[in-house]
């Protein structure tokens, strides 16, 4: 079960160097597991029925079955608050709202012929389905979908050009054309042959807080911290995140103060490149709180054992490089007996701590300016950027950025296959596609968002987008690969809620995060983490693409090997330039050139042979 591990000094404190992550697994921890259910909607019965008056089902892990009378669930739980088994009495759409933590379920009354699928607030859990005539199919992952008879699998061509700006398969879409994925806090209706899909859930941002700044942080430390104690498991196998950054610091110092007496764990991945490993800040949360701390690191030549295997983490192609720490301490975790991880996923998006919104605010001082003032702007940045020089592109990518409104400015940021459509794409699969496909689905997410102030409906964007489509799915996908489930405080929505009642200002000020956030965290963390710079969780790809020539030429081969050219997705003379600018410095195009080896190495393990 244990990962091969290479200590500089066998105590608990060390730096372990992991290898053969992928090979750690434990017992399924709460909410992993796995289920499929089938049905033939073709005879004389109405409902969704085989002979046995049911949906046929297979199950594994942690996946429950639940019967009573005509009802029948399956599905995936892990609630901090909720039961089940209430979902079997007659008003089951009462029930699930209340719940606090994560599932994903189908629900089917034969009496009435009526299915119900449901996910939870944030889609923490998957829930992929599909119909083709009388055939229909539910399941907690997409491949035992693609291995139905009645499914043909071909490649949705729209998914392919989101996944190339998003770095992911936003919902409702799947990369399948035919499977769709149900998107976060949605309920699916099936009943007497009409399909329909609808929110139950969205947060709102109503900003009807008011008070005295000091009342208001010590209200949010209160909720803070009740929340984390709701979150809480129980008994001893589990432990938490903790990267060294403010979220994964508060979980860990609140978990540990709730019970002194009690061990908590947690586990932390770093990196030998500086500017990405956050191991030093970790140790500090971990020692002021008096956690046992479990520190690993990886290196490239790990990376490049997984990034092959990397597709028997995810249903779909997945291009967030951050997926291999994360894997690496849930491997770690599993290998030390953890089998439930908390987490500290949705913090910045609720306190107002990505750099971008503050990032954003300069922008919008920039987009206020008269027009010729802009369009000035704009012309020096054309004549300064396009070279080697990283400082002087920036300044042309900031004009040109700047100079659009929201969402579109806030797009641009990722937008890698909208700017290069016409270089990048091949004439196959350029001409089922429109430039502005992503902008426009992520317009209509912009558009959904219950919020008054612009940097709300920019939070409430990155709820919908980098978090649930995004985020969780790198976590559900690395935690299930071990067996360890995992939780999320910070993404209650009770939580997620108040915060939406404080005003903006109280989030984000001019170029000054989490501002309500630090005062009612002073005191409660350490100095030296409420005073570090966002660094996320990043993989240092960019510096090994740079610096070290097996990673690069790997990754080079693969995206210009024959197999891939005939594929004819993509330009290959394009592929070759960008690592050609990569390497000359003006420009990072390490995430882009990750996301199509992601994609490559997807298509080659699951759905080869097929054409867009």
């Amino acid at each position: 079960m244990n990962a091969v591990l290479h200590s500089r000094r066998e105590t608990g404190a060390a730096t372990r160097r992991l290898t053969g992550i992928l090979s750690v697994r434990t017992a399924p921890g709460p909410g992993v597991g796995h289920w499929l259910a089938t049905a033939d909607l073709a005879g004389p019965v109405a409902g969704p029925v085989d002979a046995g008056g049911a949906l046929a089902l297979e199950t594994g892990g942690r996946a429950q079955v639940l019967e009573a009378g005509p009802v029948r669930i399956v599905g995936l739980f892990d609630l901090v608050e909720g039961d089940p088994a209430a979902l079997l009495g007659p008003a089951p759409e009462t029930v699930w709202p209340s719940w606090r933590g994560r599932f994903a379920f189908l629900r089917q009354d034969v009496r009435s012929g009526e299915l119900l699928a449901v996910t939870d607030h944030f889609g923490t859990l998957p829930l992929f389905h599909a119909r083709r005539g009388s055939q229909l199919a539910f399941a907690s992952q997409l491949r035992p979908l693609l291995a139905l008879p009645w499914i043909e699998a071909s490649i949705d061509p729209a998914a392919v050009y989101h996944f190339l700006n998003f770095a992911c398969v936003p919902s409702p879409l799947s990369i399948v054309r035919g499977i769709g994925r149900l998107p976060p806090a949605s309920l699916l209706r099936w009943r007497e042959g009409q399909e329909h899909q609808e929110r139950w859930w969205r947060p709102a941002y109503p900003e009807d807080l008011a008070g005295e700044a000091a009342v208001l942080a010590a209200e949010l430390r209160e909720r803070i911290v009740a929340t984390i104690h709701r979150y809480r498991p129980q008994g001893g196998d589990w432990g938490t995140f903790l990267s060294g950054g403010t979220d994964s610091s508060t979980i860990t110092t609140v978990l540990a103060a709730q019970h002194p007496d009690e061990v908590v764990h947690s586990h932390s991945i770093g990196f030998a490149e500086p500017g990405y490993d956050e191991l030093a800040f970790a140790r500090i949360a971990a020692a002021a709180c008096g956690a046992r701390g479990h520190f690993g690191s990886i290196d490239e030549a790990e990376t490049l054992a997984v990034l092959p295997r990397l597709h028997e983490l995810f249903d779909q192609p997945f291009g967030n490089a951050s997926a291999v720490p994360t894997l690496a301490c849930a491997a770690m975790a599993a290998g030390e007996g953890r089998r439930l991880l908390v987490a500290g996923d949705g913090g910045d998006e609720i306190f107002g701590g990505n750099e971008r919104y503050a990032k954003d605010q300069v922008m919008q001082r920039f987009y206020a300016l008269p027009e010729a003032v802009k369009t000035l702007g704009r012309a020096l940045g054309r004549r300064l950027g396009g070279g080697s020089v990283r400082l002087l592109n920036r300044i042309d990518n900031f004009a040109r950025r700047a100079s659009l409104p929201n969402p579109d400015r806030f797009y641009t940021d990722d937008a890698f296959a909208s700017e290069c459509f016409e270089a990048l794409l091949a004439p196959a699969l350029r001409s089922q596609l429109r430039p502005d496909l992503s902008l426009e689905f992520l317009r209509s997410l912009y558009a959904g968002g219950d919020a008054r102030s612009e940097l709300h409906r920019l939070m409430a964007l990155d709820l919908e987008l980098a978090i649930a489509r995004n985020d969780l799915v790198k976590v559900d996908g690395a935690t299930r690969h071990a067996g360890v489930g995992v939780r999320f405080p910070f993404l209650d929505p009770d939580l997620v809620a108040w915060t939406g009642r404080l005003p903006a200002h109280w989030k984000v000020r001019g170029l000054e995060k989490r501002v309500l956030f630090r005062r009612a965290t002073t005191g409660l963390l350490p100095p030296a983490i409420l005073a570090k710079p966002k660094q996320g969780f990043g993989l240092p790809i960019s510096v090994w693409m740079r610096e070290r020539p097996a990673f690069r030429e790997w990754l080079r081969e693969l995206l210009l090997s024959s197999r891939a050219r005939e594929r004819g997705w993509f330009e290959p003379g394009y592929v070759a330039g960008l690592f050609e600018r990569h390497q000359a410095g003006g420009w990072d195009y390490s995430a882009p050139l990750w996301s199509l080896a992601v994609l490559e190495l997807w298509m080659r393990h699951n759905l080869d042979g097929r054409s867009v």
